[in-house]
């Protein structure tokens, strides 16, 4: 039994179970599950069933079952049918207990658990549940409740046993292999948040080799050739109607994920090959009509979201957006950092950049984020590895700009 949050990360579960050409059921609603796993709905399965017995054969001989948390534990006629023997929860970070109870208390038609061993799979430096709740709201009194190191309802049960069993190696482990990032997009997070502990598996693209120096035809090209990692400093807008809406930044991201396009348009898919990061609804919806003003079609399908919505999902290139204007949006990019044995761990950041495979593009104004020590950690970081550059919008949405060789 596969288990994740969100749709989101189910449809990422999916997407390796195809690959390995496992069969599975989907619990869920086919409205929340993407186009090439629609066909494992239990709804669409069942459609081949001639009666009630058949459906429950169907049930019965599937060894595989995935869904959202939520799903799973909606459909307690599931247990009914069938016992696991391995329950995996992926983005357990995230889920509080009320959301896991049901699961905890399921059984089978004799009354026995129908989940015989449960493996939460989660990472406290990434995004928290999502708690409307403020501290004062949150926080516990009941004795019996903190004897179990239950202080605040806002944490997770994953955040709860971690603290408690942290250094007990018979119940937490540390998964230090990831197959995700090329082992140049996972320098900055590794040292900056896990103590240089995390390795590549390595796969192909994980170890595939940067060139030092482009082919000089496009300066955005060549920046993403030579650089696995970079941020381009782009100046607050002189003129903007809203905080929430940079111009500038969207221009200038227009224009990547046009290059990349045209890089990869062979290959290009809308689902895999390029993902943008914003914080900001309003931004989202100003790169698109700048992605539109391009007129190529395929680019008004890809996912330009927020990173609370990208938690859980990859692509070979992102691109970041700060967006920000002012110093008080500052918080609300920091509202989820926190201190971890002498380190500034910022959970958002942390989860922007580890979407990415292949390459990370990041934009924004420098002198305004450098105010914060977790952003002048970053830029400071590449501005010593020479993936740093200031370019002025026009000039790097037209491309004509020269990029040294790299250093790395």
């Amino acid at each position: 039994l596969l288990m994740a949050y969100t749709n989101r990360a189910v449809d990422e579960i999916c997407s390796k179970l195809v690959e390995q050409q496992l069969d599975f059921i989907r619990i869920g609603s086919r409205f929340s599950c993407e186009e090439p796993y629609r066909p494992y709905m239990l709804d669409e399965k069942a459609n081949s069933c001639s009666n009630i017995d058949a459906l429950e054969q169907l049930i019965t001989r599937t060894r595989i079952f995935v869904g959202t948390t939520t799903s799973v534990s909606s459909h307690q006629r599931l247990f009914r049918l069938k016992q696991f023997s391995l329950a995996i929860i992926d983005e357990a970070s995230q889920i509080l207990e009320p959301h896991l109870l049901a699961l905890f208390a399921a059984t089978d038609s004799d009354g026995h658990s129908a989940i015989r061993k449960l493996v939460m799979i989660g990472d406290h430096k990434q995004l928290p549940a999502v708690v409307q709740q403020r501290r004062e709201e949150s926080k516990v009194d009941n004795p019996l409740l903190l004897q179990i190191g239950l202080d605040d309802c806002r944490h997770s049960l994953f955040e709860r046993l971690l603290r408690a069993y942290r250094d007990d190696e018979s119940v937490v482990f540390m998964l230090r292999r990831q197959g995700r990032m090329h082992q140049q997009v996972a320098m900055y997070p590794n040292e900056a948040y896990y103590q240089g502990m995390l390795d590549v598996v390595p796969l192909e693209h994980q170890t595939e080799p940067t060139p030092r120096e482009g082919s000089g035809g496009n300066g955005i090209d060549d920046l993403l050739a030579t650089r696995r990692v970079a941020f381009v400093d782009v100046p607050a807008p002189a003129d903007s109607l809203s905080e929430k809406v940079n111009i500038e930044e969207a221009r200038c991201i227009a224009a990547a994920v046009e290059r990349i396009y045209l890089q990869e348009r062979n290959t290009f898919s809308p689902l895999s090959t390029v993902g943008v990061i914003v914080p900001y609804r309003n931004q989202i919806a100003a790169v698109r009509k700048a992605i539109a003003a391009y007129g190529i079609e395929g680019l008004d399908t890809i996912t330009i979201d927020t990173v609370e919505r990208f938690q859980g999902s990859q692509r070979d290139y992102i691109i970041y957006g700060f967006t920000v204007q002012r110093y008080h949006q500052l918080d609300f990019l920091t509202e989820n950092v926190f201190e971890e044995d002498g380190h500034l761990i910022d959970r958002k950041l942390n989860v922007a950049m580890t979407r990415a495979k292949r390459r990370l593009l990041i934009f924004g104004n420098a002198k305004l984020i450098d105010n914060h020590p977790v952003f002048l950690q970053l830029t400071d970081y590449l501005r010593r590895r020479e993936c740093f550059f200031s370019i002025a919008p026009d000039v790097f949405v037209s491309g004509r700009f020269t990029v040294p060789p790299s250093l790395i």
